[in-house]
């Protein structure tokens, strides 16, 4: 099935997973293609390409919720909810917003520009899931940066008190607008860049991938302890009353989503811990992440932008 095929979450859900990776590969050359013409944030969205289509084919919007933290990068779940064709409007009068807009779609249940709420308002979303009896999912996916803000730590605070499922995804680049700097930082780059740790984690990887039935929660808890033993990476987050999963290749596709049909039976808070790179499958984005962030209009072969281009009121 070809990107231009798919009308709703529905019809994505219809592609053999054996064949996600050529239609995450079709994402990729619409948006480089259309953000050529129209600039946007470009960096952002190439590197939650799989993570989009994970959650996609794993939960089912409008019930299930997804809360993008800013929502910059929710350009990829706009074209899986059937706005592919209208991409090349984005940020343009009348066309596709730039972030995420309860009013232009109903799989968009919150709209945010300014760092740091997605948590917050995630919580509140579960908290009423767990008062109505509701069984729907809701996900929060929030970058490195995100971490460092002052709403994240309050709802973090909250969540203990939500006894109920919620899914965090930590998307981990490095990167912001800019490079983070600070403690929280490089805490996360101790947790990624730790041998001891990772080797764990490979072991995880290939225990969800296998979906060992029965021997899930035994197994489970010897990596759980082991890490601790080793690094004890999680106490951050596990004293905020969340479980800690990772880290793992947040491109991995089959991994992605055997990861998230086996948080999808969690009946507590989550985090999921994935590694992803800004601007993934376009050469000119990886080499200067901070200027594909977000920007105007470009050349396709170089990444060269165009001195002519209209002034931005910012």
């Amino acid at each position: 099935m070809k990107l231009t095929e798919i009308k709703s979450p529905e019809d994505l859900k219809k592609i053999p997973e054996d064949q996600l990776t050529e239609l995450a590969t079709q994402i990729r050359e619409t948006l480089i293609k259309s953000l050529s013409q129209t600039g946007g944030h470009l960096g952002p969205n190439l590197g939650v390409v799989e993570l989009t289509i994970a959650l996609h084919k794993v939960f089912e919007t409008p019930n299930d919720k997804f809360l993008f933290d800013v929502s910059h990068q929710g350009y990829v779940h706009k074209m899986l909810t059937g706005r592919w064709n209208q991409i090349d409007t984005i940020r343009q009068y009348k066309g596709l917003n730039g972030f995420l807009l309860r009013s232009e779609s109903e799989h968009d249940c919150y709209g945010a520009g300014h760092a740091g709420t997605a948590l917050s308002a995630a919580l509140g979303m579960a908290m009423a899931n767990k008062m109505k009896g509701s069984t729907d999912h809701v996900v929060a996916v929030a970058g490195d940066a995100a971490f460092t803000c002052g709403p994240t730590f309050e709802a973090l605070n909250n969540v203990s008190n939500l006894e109920g499922p919620l899914i965090i995804v930590l998307n981990d680049n490095e990167w912001s607008i800019d490079k983070n700097v600070g403690a929280i930082a490089k805490y996360f780059n101790k947790i990624t860049t730790s041998k001891a740790y990772a080797g764990l984690h490979e072991a995880a990887a290939n225990f969800v991938s296998k979906r060992l039935g029965d021997k899930v929660s035994k197994i489970a808890s010897k990596v759980e302890k082991g890490a601790k033993n080793v690094l004890v990476p999680s106490v951050l987050f596990e004293e905020f009353g969340l479980r800690y999963y990772g880290p793992i290749d947040g491109h991995d596709l089959p991994l992605l989503i055997k990861t998230f049909e086996f948080l999808k039976e969690q009946t507590e808070p989550v985090i999921l811990h994935i590694i992803t790179e800004k601007g993934h499958g376009y050469k000119p984005a990886l080499e200067k992440p901070d200027k594909f962030h977000g920007l105007g209009k470009y050349k396709i072969e170089t990444g060269e932008t165009d001195p002519a281009s209209t002034p931005t009121y910012s």
